[in-house]
């Protein structure tokens, strides 16, 4: 499977999270999982349908392919993720979850 998410690059205050913090994430993320894929920074803006408070975020985008097996450490990973950045909710969106395939190319 492949999951997407999203690192807000502000703490819901407003201040930047520092960018020490950001890579330890990304490392953790790719030291975890076996790979991952950063681009950005992208803009996005989510209204919690249980408040109505709408936010806007600058933040990574990461996208990580795993075994399936793996979605509730995954989950997990990324709410432990929302807490260290202190935000609300955090985005993640599941792809593929039948699998995806890393195909070795012989010389």
């Amino acid at each position: 499977m492949q999951f997407v998410t999203y690192l807000p690059t502000h703490y819901n205050g407003g201040s930047m999270v520092p960018s020490v913090e950001m890579q330890a994430i990304v490392a953790e993320l790719f030291q975890r999982f076996g790979g991952a894929t950063v681009s950005g920074p992208v803009q996005g803006h989510w209204m919690d349908p249980a408040t109505g408070q709408a936010y806007s975020d600058d933040s990574l985008r990461i996208e990580i392919a795993t075994e399936r097996e793996r979605l509730a450490e995954v989950q997990t990973t990324i709410v432990e993720i929302g807490k260290r950045l202190r935000q609300e909710a955090m985005y993640l969106e599941v792809r593929y979850y039948d699998g995806v395939q890393i195909l070795r190319v012989p010389s």
